[in-house]
C-alpha cells in the first residue's frame, strides 16, 4: 500500500482553465515507486483512474472527477545520465526543462519554454514547437501499462510519434519517467531563443485563463486560429463564462467563472463553423476529464466524432 495520503481538491485548481470540481480522491506521489503504488491499489480496489499533469490542455468537468485521480506534478526530479542525456519525471514542468538544458549548454528544448505542460503529457501529444517536437530528444519512456500492471520501457520506434500524438494511451498508459537527449549548443542563442518564444506567446497568447490551442490545426496552411478570424469569432463567440479569445482564434479563454459546459457549447460552435464553412474537420487538442453530465457526453462524443 501507499503512504501517500488521498485528498479531497477542487480540479480548478490544477487545470489552466481554472474550471473543475472536486476530485473525490486525490494523490499527488513524489516518487515513481509511490505511484506505481497508488496504481497498483487503484487497480485492485476496482476504482476509476484519472491522470492529471499541469492540466494545460484539460477541461475537467464542472461536476468533478469520480474515482482515484493522481496529479503528477510532483514527480519533478531530473537526473543528468551523460553530458548530453538526461532523466526526467513525469511531473517535470516543461519549462523547467528548457532551462535545464540552458544551464548544461544544451540545444533541442527551448520550444518547451512557454508550453504549459509537463514531460508526461508532452510525450503523450508529441508537444512542439519553433520548430522541434518532443519525438526529436526521446530516447526511451518508463510508463506503467495498466492492462498489464506492469512497468515497461518504451524505445523511440514504440512510440509511434506523429503530428501532435504519440501511440502512448491515457485509457491505458500511465508515463513514469522519460529520458531525453540534446545536442551541445550555444548558451547564448539558446536563452536567445526561448527569451524570443516567451515574448512572442506573452505577445500573441492569452492571458486569461486558457486550455491552450482548442483545435489541432485543420491543415498547415488552414491553422484553426486563422478560420476562426476569418468567421468573425475572436473576441465576439461566447457561451456563458467562455469566450474565444480576442487575441488568438484558437484559444477559449475563461473571463467570468466559466463552466466545463459552457467551454464544450463554444467548443462546438467553433468546429461546426469550421465544417460549414470551409468543410475541414477540426479535432480537439483539448480533453475532457471527469463526470460530464449527458449534454457534454454528448458534446464530447460530437466533437471527437471520426477522431
Amino acid at each position: 500500500m501507499s503512504t501517500c495520503v488521498p485528498q479531497v481538491l477542487m480540479g480548478a485548481q490544477f487545470t489552466t482553465y481554472r474550471i473543475g470540481g472536486p476530485l473525490d480522491e486525490a494523490y499527488q506521489p513524489t516518487t515513481e515507486a509511490e505511484l506505481v503504488a497508488i496504481l497498483r491499489q487503484t487497480q485492485a480496489a476496482g476504482k476509476p483512474l484519472t491522470i492529471l499533469g499541469w492540466g494545460g490542455n484539460s477541461i475537467i468537468a464542472s461536476a468533478g472527477i469520480r474515482g482515484v485521480t493522481i496529479i503528477t506534478r510532483k514527480l519533478d526530479w531530473v537526473e543528468p545520465i551523460t553530458d548530453t542525456r538526461m532523466a526526467f519525471g513525469a511531473g517535470v514542468h516543461l519549462a523547467k526543462a528548457a532551462s535545464t538544458g540552458l544551464k548544461y549548454g544544451l540545444t533541442g528544448g527551448e520550444f518547451m519554454i512557454g508550453i504549459p505542460g509537463t514531460i508526461g503529457g508532452a510525450l503523450r501529444m508529441n508537444a512542439g514547437a519553433l520548430g522541434q517536437e518532443t519525438a526529436n530528444l526521446v530516447r526511451s519512456v518508463n510508463l506503467y501499462n495498466l492492462e498489464t500492471a506492469q512497468v515497461e520501457t518504451w524505445l523511440p520506434e514504440q512510440l509511434g510519434f506523429q503530428y501532435r500524438k504519440s501511440a502512448i494511451d491515457p485509457k491505458k498508459h500511465v508515463v513514469l519517467s522519460a529520458e531525453l537527449e540534446f545536442q551541445p549548443g550555444n548558451p547564448a542563442e539558446i536563452s536567445a531563443t526561448m527569451t524570443q518564444s516567451v515574448q512572442f506567446r506573452k505577445s500573441h497568447h492569452p492571458k486569461e485563463p486558457n486550455g491552450g490551442s482548442v483545435f489541432k490545426n485543420p491543415s498547415r496552411d488552414m491553422p484553426a486560429g486563422k478560420l476562426m478570424e476569418e468567421l468573425g469569432a475572436k473576441g465576439q463567440w461566447r457561451e456563458g463564462g467562455a469566450m474565444v479569445s480576442p487575441l488568438h482564434g484558437n484559444f477559449i479563454v475563461n473571463v467570468d467563472h466559466a463552466t466545463s459546459l459552457d467551454v464544450l457549447r463554444l467548443m462546438r460552435r467553433m468546429q461546426q463553423a469550421i465544417k460549414d464553412r470551409y468543410g475541414l474537420d477540426a479535432h480537439p487538442e483539448n480533453l475532457l476529464l471527469g463526470d460530464a453530465s449527458p449534454e457534454e457526453q454528448a458534446l464530447w462524443q460530437a466533437l471527437t466524432a471520426g477522431h
